[in-house]
């Protein structure tokens, strides 16, 4: 079973200490969401194609507008008997926002975000149009494949990257 809501999804405490019905001050942010994908047999250097977990068709990660990427995760179920220099560059809306290295004992391996001012200008709000995640396999030699699972997380904000919610009927002023 699932939910839908309309993000932001804004996490408010509707009772101040006193109890006694007003709003309490506005002290609380925003929800983060996640979206997750498969991928199989990566051997060759290349775009990496990704499923997402519930579909059966080759899908890409895409971001909704105004969003900040709060990390990017491998879970490599699967992993290579030998490698050497395998790194997946993660790329939103072509620009680099950080590097996965991958290795020959798999777990759960978080991304490396760019050093720059444009990876984090990127990361920090992808901007007033959804973003497409992508993928990118480099190596130098390989034994074997490397599988797994994909993560991205992120806030889902409104374009503009605020928070304010809208429709709830209450304020927090």
């Amino acid at each position: 079973m699932s939910s839908t809501f309309t993000s932001p999804i804004r996490i408010f405490k509707r009772n101040n200490p006193s109890n006694d019905g007003t709003i309490a001050p506005d002290n609380t942010g925003a929800a983060i969401v996640s979206q997750q994908a498969t991928f199989t047999g990566v051997a060759a250097a290349g775009a990496i194609s990704t499923t997402k977990i519930g579909e059966s068709a080759s899908s890409a990660f895409v971001i909704p507008a105004g969003s900040i990427i709060s990390d990017v995760k491998l879970y490599a179920t699967t992993a290579p008997s030998a490698l050497v220099g395998g790194v997946i560059t993660v790329a939103v809306d072509g620009v680099t926002i950080g590097t996965i290295t991958a290795n020959t004992t798999g777990g759960v391996i978080s991304m490396a975000f760019t050093a720059t001012t444009t990876a984090a200008a990127e990361a920090a709000n992808n901007g007033s149009v959804d973003s497409t995640v992508t993928f990118t396999w480099a190596r130098t030699s390989i034994t074997g494949t490397l599988a797994g699972v994909l993560s991205v997380e992120y806030t889902a904000r409104n374009a503009d990257g605020s928070i304010t919610p809208y429709g709830s009927g209450y304020t927090n002023n």
